[in-house]
């Protein structure tokens, strides 16, 4: 009898797992952040930031070449960089492998994006849109091929920055 309980357990993990893989893959997650999804502590501020990162829009990705949701998500993430092409900071973080996520890791302290990077590393596809002044986190987003929702944050942090540069 425990056999048949172990294996109809085993089989209602697989389909629950399936399931919810599908949810990320298809985008009908793109409004939950990873890091709550996973139970880590969410952050909503990043910093002291660089300098080199001061003026614009920060928008930071946790990408890797494996992941389907990153694949699905370049073409809206290309338009964005080219929508404000000179008016935001772009940074990605690739963890690929652990060559690359050593790179980012490195990167990311130099940037004062650690607490961000350690919180989210594993969670590709996840983008931030953070204002550089004071490091607060605007909008967090997780397999989102929605570019007006990426241009509603950075435009959220123009606004920001113009308000407290007047």
């Amino acid at each position: 009898m425990n056999r048949y309980l172990v294996a109809v357990l085993g089989l209602l993990a697989t389909v629950v797992g399936a399931s919810a893989w599908a949810g990320v893959v298809n985008g009908s997650a793109a409004r939950v952040p990873p890091y709550q999804a996973r139970g880590a502590t969410e952050i909503s501020t990043v910093g002291p930031l660089a300098a080199s990162l001061q003026g614009k829009p920060l928008v930071v990705r946790i990408h890797a070449s494996w992941c389907p949701a990153c694949t699905a998500t370049q073409p809206t993430i290309d338009e964005l960089q080219a929508a404000y092409t000179g008016r935001i900071n772009f940074v990605q973080f690739v963890v690929t492998n652990a060559k690359t996520a050593a790179t980012s890791q490195a990167l990311a302290r130099k940037l004062g994006l650690d607490s961000f990077y350690e919180a989210t590393k594993a969670a590709t596809s996840t983008v931030a849109v953070i204002n550089p002044q004071n490091g607060k986190i605007y909008a967090t987003l997780y397999n989102d091929g929605n570019l007006e929702d990426y241009k509603a944050a950075v435009n959220d942090v123009l606004d920001a920055l113009k308000t407290a540069s007047k």
